[in-house]
């Protein structure tokens, strides 16, 4: 496995630069994605780790949780931080069309759906 899911999934910011979930550990040894709950910001003690791909893809898009980034461009650059999709700094996500089915039924469609990615 990788420490990020860049090939897979990312968050798009509104300037459209990525915000790459990626693998941390946390200081008692939990190591995967860091989801978090709504309201939980970058609070390490409320997050779930997590290596399964499509558990972060269905946290993130289906039930709103954060989820730890780094930024990929932008002036914001390898910044790392917890993001939320649908807030002011995640408008959009990509997903590989091959995991279309993790999202079925989501409100929220991936920015690449439209143009056939």
């Amino acid at each position: 496995m990788t420490g990020s899911s860049e090939a897979l999934f990312y968050l798009v910011d509104k300037d459209g630069n990525r915000r790459v979930p990626i693998k941390i550990r946390r200081r008692g040894g939990d190591f995967g994605y860091a989801i978090h709950p709504p309201g939980k910001g970058n609070d390490a003690s409320s997050a779930r780790y997590t290596e399964d791909e499509r558990e972060l893809v269905e946290a993130v898009v289906l039930h709103g949780r954060g989820v730890r980034t780094r930024a990929v461009g932008g002036p914001h650059d390898g910044q790392v931080n917890t993001v939320v999709l649908g807030k002011r700094a995640a408008p959009g996500y990509w997903l590989c069309p091959t995991r279309a089915a993790w999202i079925g039924g989501a409100s929220r469609r991936p920015v690449n759906e439209a143009v056939g990615e």
